[in-house]
């Protein structure tokens, strides 16, 4: 054991976590820590973000190979819109104040980004009781997989478009929504732009 190693932050601050791990006695637990935990939280989030992308990616893969191509846009769609209509009811169910309207709209895809996708970033044109316009800007993390795998010919994009169609059907609202691509580079980066009216 090295008793000068000190433990990432980010070890120490999610030890609850780690309070059940179990160790041989002949390992250098602190070592293995420092050699193999996330650093910083920037880099735990991102680590966390590209499993994310990699599990959706590979899933979509193996549908491709398992039941043909069709198949990958039909999954990604409903699994997405099922993604927005769950974190709408937990928002609902947790969140009693949140009325559903389209200012509630708002504030879960706010904290989708928040709590989900930390490589975007919003920006709030308008929003009142009848609208709502926004930028989602940054990486798309489903799209650098899917480039990456070769499968992003096959999907339409953006890909979170059923993801926010799920949130407001699940709170029963009629509403026009369009989700446009106004960039989507070779690296992934992108703006998008929502409208819900």
């Amino acid at each position: 054991m090295n008793n000068n190693l000190q433990l990432p932050e980010t070890f120490l601050a999610l030890s609850d976590f780690r309070k059940n791990d179990v160790y041989l006695s002949e390992m250098d637990r602190e070592q293995i820590i420092s050699d193999f935990f996330p650093a910083t939280f920037t880099e735990l989030v991102q680590r966390l973000s590209d499993i994310t992308g990699a599990f959706y990616g590979g899933m979509l893969k193996q549908a491709g190979r398992l039941y043909g191509k069709d198949a990958i846009e039909e999954l990604s769609s409903s699994f997405m819109y099922d993604l927005g209509s769950r974190m709408t009811l937990k928002n609902l169910d947790t969140k009693p104040d949140l009325h559903a309207g389209i200012p509630a709209v708002a504030k879960i895809l706010i904290g989708a980004v928040f709590t989900s996708s930390p490589e975007y970033s919003f920006e709030l044109k308008e929003l009142n009781d009848h609208k709502i316009e926004l930028l989602i800007k940054g990486v798309d993390r489903y799209h650098k997989i899917a480039q990456r795998l070769e499968i992003a010919e096959l999907l339409e994009w953006p890909v979170i478009k059923p993801f926010i169609q799920g949130v407001c059907d699940t709170m029963g609202l009629d509403v026009l929504l369009e989700v446009r691509v106004l960039e989507l580079n070779p690296d992934s980066s992108c703006i998008y732009k929502v409208s819900l009216s």
